[in-house]
């Protein structure tokens, strides 16, 4: 697979952690280190045969926006993840949302005014976003969210806390 990188990423080589043949009980403590012991603007890519998508739940609820995660190669075989650490003083992304009245969220232009649109749908924002999330993994995270009447700015940790086993993520009180 060839992966073409983004400007100002290393041009280096990066390490591979590939965790296919690890016993799964020290998978997660292995990977929690390499990612705790990252310098700002390195990384590494992880390997493993299944979406490792609850060790990311489970590294958003611990570490908040000090990583990065970007999708290189999603299965079925094989899934390979970036996982990265941002330069320092690199800001944090915000997100655009259009949830439709059938409650389908969709991305929106970033010129899409906030608040109640056309058709019943309403645009949000998430905001604070770590530094490189994608459009996607936002989408992902809002699924089935519906803010309060009035809320038009959604902090990224609350939608993760919610998907992390909060009922609401914080945003009922």
């Amino acid at each position: 697979m060839h992966t073409t990188l983004p400007a100002g990423r290393p041009q280096r080589p990066e390490p591979v952690i590939d965790v296919q043949s690890i016993p799964p009980y020290q998978r997660h403590p292995m990977i929690f280190q390499a990612v705790q012991e990252l310098a700002p603007g390195t990384g590494f890519s992880l390997v493993n045969n299944h979406d490792p998508r609850p060790l990311h739940l489970q590294l958003q609820s611990l570490l908040g926006p000090t990583f990065t995660w970007e999708y290189l190669e999603r299965g079925p075989e094989v899934w390979r993840v970036r996982i990265g650490k941002p330069e320092a003083g690199e800001a944090a992304a915000s997100h655009r949302v259009r949830i439709e009245r059938n409650g389908r969220v969709v991305a929106a232009d970033r010129f899409d005014e906030l608040g109640p649109a056309g058709a019943g749908a309403q645009v949000c924002e998430v905001v604070d976003c770590p530094p490189g999330t994608a459009i996607e993994e936002v989408l992902d995270l809002m699924q089935g969210v519906l803010p309060p009447p009035g809320v038009v700015s959604l902090p990224y940790e609350r939608l993760v806390a919610r998907r992390s086993g909060s009922c609401c993520g914080g945003m009922c009180g």
